[in-house]
C-alpha cells in the first residue's frame, strides 16, 4: 500500500529530515491495517518482525508475571509500537503487544523496511534520533519507579500524561504504576 500521509511524514521528520525520495520509498513499504480491540500483535516468546505507527487507537505492551498481566507501556497516536530489541536482535520478545482500542496502524515489515533504510543515508540520522528519544522515554519511566512513591507516580501521570487517565482502564493503569487497583482508587480520591 502506498502511504502518502503528510502527518506521517511530519512525525517522521520530527526525528530527522527525509528527502522526498526517501520518504516515498519508506511510505511505499508501509501497510495500512485495521486492528481490533484485544487483537494480539506480538506474543511473548515470538520474534518481533513488524512495527506499528499508530494513526488512531491505543496499543499496550505487557508481560505475564506469575500469570498476572503487568503493563509496561502504552502507545497512542503518532507512537511507534514494537519490541525493538527483539526486532533488531532477532530474539524472542519478553512482552506482548495488544490493541486496547480498535486502531488504525501503518505496519512496517522488517524484510521490507530494513533494505530501504540501509540504502539511504538519511535514515541513519533518523534511526539515531528515534532510538535516542526512545532511550530517554524508557529512562524517564524507569526513574519514576526508582525515585517516586506510588502517589508521586500517579501525580506525574496526572501532570504529564493526562490522556492516560482518559483512555486507560483503571486496572491497566494500576498495573502500569505497579500498584493495586484499590491503592490507585485511594490515591485518586486523596488527590482529587
Amino acid at each position: 500500500m502506498n502511504i502518502n500521509d503528510t502527518h506521517f511524514r511530519k512525525v517522521l521528520e520530527s526525528f530527522s529530515p527525509l528527502p522526498d525520495e526517501e520518504f516515498r520509498r519508506f511510505a511505499d513499504v508501509m501497510h495500512q491495517r485495521q486492528v481490533h480491540k484485544k487483537e494480539v500483535l506480538l506474543k511473548e516468546g515470538q520474534v518481533c518482525r513488524e512495527f506499528y505507527f499508530i494513526v488512531s487507537g491505543c496499543i499496550r505492551g505487557y508481560s505475564l508475571e506469575n500469570g498476572k498481566e503487568v503493563n509496561v507501556r502504552f502507545y497512542f497516536e503518532d507512537d511507534f509500537a514494537a519490541n525493538f530489541e527483539s526486532f533488531r536482535n532477532e530474539e524472542p520478545s519478553k512482552f506482548y503487544l495488544e490493541a486496547m482500542e480498535d486502531s488504525t496502524v501503518y505496519c512496517g515489515i522488517k524484510t521490507e523496511v530494513i533494505p530501504v533504510m540501509q540504502n539511504h543515508i538519511s535514515f541513519y540520522s533518523f534511526a539515531f534520533r528515534f532510538f535516542q528519544i526512545q532511550y530517554f522515554r524508557e529512562a524517564e519511566h524507569a526513574n519514576t519507579f526508582k525515585l517516586m512513591s506510588p502517589e508521586e507516580r500517579y501525580q506525574f501521570i496526572l501532570e504529564h500524561k493526562p490522556h492516560y487517565l482518559q483512555r486507560i482502564p483503571l486496572n491497566a493503569l494500576a498495573s502500569y504504576l505497579g500498584i493495586s487497583r484499590e491503592t490507585l482508587s485511594r490515591i485518586r480520591k486523596k488527590i482529587s
